[in-house]
């Protein structure tokens, strides 16, 4: 590359700027990708609550903030998103180690909560696949340490949209939503649920069924954020 492609790349890239700035995923106030401040209110101190007797692990509380990061790494494929999506989930899966000693993340395995057949037309994947292999990168570039996923739930019946639907309704919406593959019935490994949000815990707790229901030990949850809604923290 010459001088002058140099010169031109830099023109270019400060004229980027100027057009289109980087404003902070989080709080759109800042010039950052994700600034300082809100580094330090993302990676928050994790809060334990649990669902029917199943722990998940939650780093952010839900509000307009976080939901916008969950959104544009969701629907838009953002990997500023993302990255501090893996970030978050990160921070709640350590907590279960540094919590018990006997538990190690390296010999379990990450299962997610599905995406519905409809939702990965739209996306074109699983949302969360891109997050749980930028999770396997942070943890291999932090300390060796290898971590496992595997897409083992697949949906068992339709579901509605869950936005709109009360506690009630929601509960009812997921039950007996999800089941294992076929190919998939027999584990060694120890499980550990992965989803962006908790709110009422409907879906995880179908999740945590379906695996139950196989005999499958299923040590809890990590989750990206969770609203206190209903939900009792310990």
């Amino acid at each position: 590359m010459t001088f002058d492609d140099d010169k031109d790349k830099g023109i270019f890239q400060a004229l980027s700027s100027l057009v289109f700035p980087k404003i902070c995923i989080y709080c759109q106030n800042e010039f950052a990708s994700l600034c300082l401040n809100c580094q330090q209110l993302w990676l928050a101190s994790i809060q334990r609550r649990y669902v029917k007797g199943l722990a998940v692990n939650s780093t952010l509380a839900y509000n307009v903030a976080s939901s916008r990061v969950v959104i544009q790494a969701k629907e838009n494929r953002n990997r500023i998103a993302q990255y501090w999506m893996a970030s978050a989930l990160s921070a709640a899966l350590e907590k279960f180690e540094s919590d018990n000693p006997a538990l190690s993340i390296s010999r379990s395995l990450l299962v997610p909560i599905p995406s519905s057949k409809s939702a990965i037309r739209r996306r074109g994947e699983s949302f969360l696949h891109p997050i749980l292999d930028k999770l396997v990168e942070l943890q291999m570039n932090k300390n060796g340490v290898r971590w496992r996923w595997k897409e083992l739930l697949i949906h068992h019946k339709m579901v509605r949209d869950q936005s709109e639907l009360s506690y009630t309704a929601r509960q009812s919406n997921m039950a007996g939503a999800f089941r294992l593959r076929s190919d998939d019935l027999v584990m060694e490994r120890p499980i550990l649920l992965i989803d962006d949000v908790l709110t009422t815990g409907a879906t995880l707790y179908s999740a945590f069924w379906a695996l139950r229901e196989r005999n499958l030990t299923v040590l809890g949850a990590a989750t990206v954020c969770a609203s206190a809604h209903r939900l009792l923290i310990r």
